[in-house]
């Protein structure tokens, strides 16, 4: 099962992986990583307009965000939601195919460049005291905090 959630909104979305009609292609071993889940026959958008849960992620796109999180296989990687419609290797994107070939929503998702291991964090958070980035030093701070 695939979980996409913010636990700041308290919003989960959960896709099941093993239907037949779904495609999950995890890239997370790449430089840049990235997930692709591919919905053959289902348009996201036009779900994400009556599923307030799918709406907020829809959403949280074009701003800057380190609540939202994608889980599968025991992992646990946190989305960069800061753009989307980039074009170019391994950016977000959600692209809807409405025509009798292959219709359906790709959506690509790239993972944010901060970890969600507390102990890399806290490293993290000492360089950007060290380097005097306080700005960036608040946000670990914040993250190392949250429950």
């Amino acid at each position: 099962m695939i979980k996409i959630f913010n636990k700041t909104l308290n919003s989960e979305i959960l896709i099941d992986e093993s239907a037949d009609w779904i495609q999950f292609t995890p890239r997370d071993y790449e430089e840049k990583p990235y997930v692709i889940i591919e919905m053959n026959k289902f348009n996201f958008l036009h779900h994400a307009n009556k599923c307030s849960e799918c709406k907020k992620f829809l959403d949280s796109f074009g701003q800057e965000s380190v609540d939202w999180h994608i889980s599968y296989s025991n992992k646990i990687f946190r989305l960069d939601t800061k753009q989307i419609g980039i074009k170019g290797y391994s950016e977000n994107e959600i692209k809807v195919t409405m025509s009798d070939y292959n219709p359906g929503t790709k959506m690509t998702l790239v993972f944010h460049n901060l970890p969600n291991d507390k102990v890399e964090l806290h490293n993290l958070l000492e360089l950007a005291v060290v380097n005097e980035d306080y700005e960036n030093a608040c946000v670990l701070r914040d993250l190392i905090n949250e429950q």
